[in-house]
C-alpha cells in the first residue's frame, strides 16, 4: 500500500474539492435550466451583443474586488504576485456554489499557499474582502430601497442590518482586535496592523464601482429580452437603479443564506423588485439568466488566467520568497 505523503494527501484534497465544486455547479446549472423550460423561454427572445457587455461589466467588477483583496494581503505582510493572487480569486468563486461557502476561503488559501504566505493571515484577509463587499452591497442597497422603492419595507430592514452588520464587523481596529485573537501564534507581532482606515477607504471606493458596474451587467441582461421593453426605451435611470437595488440585495441575501450561489434565494429577492419594472415572467428569464451570465464570467476568467499562469508565467513568479 502506497504511504500518503504530505503532497499525495493535499492533491487528494484538491480533487475532492474540484469534484464537489463540480458537482454542485451541475446543479445549480440542472435548476436554472428547469426554471427556463417552467418560463417557456426560448433562445429567440434574445439579443446576444447585450449579454457580452453584461459578463464584461461582471469580470470587471470581480476585477476590481480582486483588486482589494490583493492590497489587503500586500498590507498585512504577504508577498505574491497579483497573477497568482487574480487566479486564487476568481478560482474561489467557484466555492460559492457548495453549501456553507466556508470553500470560498479554503480554496484562495490553498492557491496562494508558498513561502511569502501566511495562511492564517490569508484566510483573514478573504473576511475582510468579503464582508467589505457586503456591507457596500447592502449600503447602496438601502439607500435604493429607502429612496426609490418604499414597496418593500422587509427588503429595506434586511438590507439595513446587513449593512449594520457588516460594516462593524469590517471596522479596522475592531477587526483588528477580533483577528488578533485567532492569529495570536502567527510570526509578526500583530499581522492585521496594516488592515488601517486608507486601506478599507480603498476597498470601499473600488467595492462601490464594481456594485455599479454589477447593476449595469442586469441592466445589460433586461436589455437582452426583447419583451422586456428596456433596449427600445434606452438607457433610463430609473431603470439602472431598479437593477442596481436588485442586483445588489439580491446577490447579498444569497450569500448570507449560505446556500449554494444563493440558489433561490436571489430569485426570491430579485423577481418581485424586477418585476415592477418589467414584469414578473421578463424578471424570471432576467433572474436566472443573470446568473448563467455571471457564472460563464467566472469560468472564463479563470481559465484565461490559469492558462496563461501554466503556459507562460515562469516558476518564480508564482511561489516568490
Amino acid at each position: 500500500m502506497r504511504r500518503l505523503t504530505k503532497k499525495r494527501v493535499l492533491l487528494l484534497f484538491r480533487l475532492a474539492v474540484a469534484l464537489t465544486v463540480l458537482i454542485c455547479l451541475i446543479y445549480t446549472l440542472k435548476s436554472a435550466f428547469g426554471q427556463l423550460a417552467v418560463a417557456e423561454f426560448k433562445l429567440s427572445q434574445l439579443r446576444f451583443e447585450p449579454l457580452l457587455l453584461a459578463l464584461l461589466c461582471y469580470i470587471t467588477a470581480m476585477t476590481l474586488s480582486g483588486l482589494f483583496w490583493y492590497r489587503v494581503l500586500l498590507a498585512t505582510g504577504n508577498r505574491l504576485t497579483l497573477r497568482r493572487t487574480m487566479l486564487a480569486f476568481f478560482a474561489s468563486q467557484f466555492g460559492k456554489y457548495i453549501p456553507g461557502k466556508a470553500m470560498v476561503v479554503v480554496i484562495r488559501t490553498d492557491l496562494v499557499r508558498g513561502s511569502g504566505v501566511q495562511i492564517s493571515t490569508a484566510a483573514a484577509t478573504v473576511f475582510v474582502e468579503t464582508l467589505t463587499w457586503i456591507f457596500v452591497g447592502s449600503a447602496i442597497a438601502s439607500l435604493l430601497l429607502a429612496s426609490h422603492f418604499q414597496n418593500f419595507p422587509l427588503l429595506q430592514i434586511g438590507a439595513g442590518v446587513m449593512m449594520l452588520t457588516a460594516g462593524v464587523m469590517t471596522w479596522p481596529p475592531l477587526f483588528r482586535r477580533v483577528a488578533s485573537r485567532f492569529l495570536a501564534n502567527s510570526r509578526t507581532q500583530d499581522p492585521m496592523a496594516g488592515l488601517t482606515l486608507s486601506v478599507m477607504l480603498s476597498g470601499w471606493a473600488l467595492m462601490t464601482v464594481g456594485w455599479l458596474l454589477n447593476g449595469l451587467s442586469l441592466w445589460f441582461v433586461t436589455a437582452s429580452l426583447t419583451g422586456a421593453g428596456v433596449m427600445e426605451a434606452g438607457f433610463q435611470l430609473s431603470d439602472y437603479q431598479l437593477c442596481l437595488a436588485c442586483v445588489s440585495l439580491a446577490t447579498v441575501a444569497g450569500f448570507v443564506s449560505l446556500l449554494p450561489g444563493g440558489l433561490g434565494v436571489r430569485e426570491l429577492v430579485m423577481i418581485p423588485i424586477l418585476g415592477s419594472g418589467i414584469g414578473r415572467v421578463n424578471a424570471v428569464v432576467a433572474a436566472i439568466l443573470i446568473r448563467f451570465v455571471w457564472l460563464a464570467s467566472e469560468l472564463i476568467t479563470s481559465g484565461i488566467i490559469y492558462g496563461y499562469t501554466k503556459l507562460i508565467t515562469r516558476p518564480e513568479d508564482l511561489d516568490p520568497s
